[in-house]
């Protein structure tokens, strides 16, 4: 029994996040990530999303979190950009896979504690909105 339980509390300790979670999200938020189409499959190439090569740029991000958005937002806002740095996206609230490869990564950079937004290159890990965002400046 103590052993389920210890297993269980160390499950659930690697899935705390220190950024967004899915449970923070304002009923304004929900509603609009529920009336909205799935930003996995706008987003997220089948199939070789899942694949991180030497050199590739990961973003991991979470529907309806905030700070994800605020990258979204630049991103969008910074034409071309994407396409450019070849930016690959897996999202993690929802995709049991982005989920793996995520904690994987996390992992991977020694982080503690982790939350999305994370950009990811090499083993390295940039956390948060603001820092990720001066990171994708330097590819402008």
């Amino acid at each position: 029994m103590k052993k389920i339980l210890l297993a269980g509390t160390v499950l659930a300790a690697s899935l705390v996040f220190a950024g967004c979670t899915q449970n923070n999200q304002t009923p304004e938020q929900k509603k609009n990530s529920e009336s909205a189409p799935n930003q996995q499959d706008v987003n997220q190439s089948s199939g070789s999303a899942y694949t991180i090569g030497n050199g590739d740029l990961v973003f991991f991000w979470g529907a309806g979190c905030p700070h994800c958005e605020n990258v979204e937002k630049f991103l969008s806002d910074s034409s071309g950009l994407e396409e450019k740095i070849k930016l690959k996206k897996i999202e993690v609230f929802n995709d049991v896979a982005g989920q793996k490869i995520f904690l994987e990564k996390v992992k991977e950079c020694n982080l503690k504690t982790a939350g999305v937004p994370i950009l990811y290159k090499d083993g390295k890990c940039t956390q948060g909105d603001a820092p990720i965002i001066e990171e994708l400046k330097k590819s402008l």
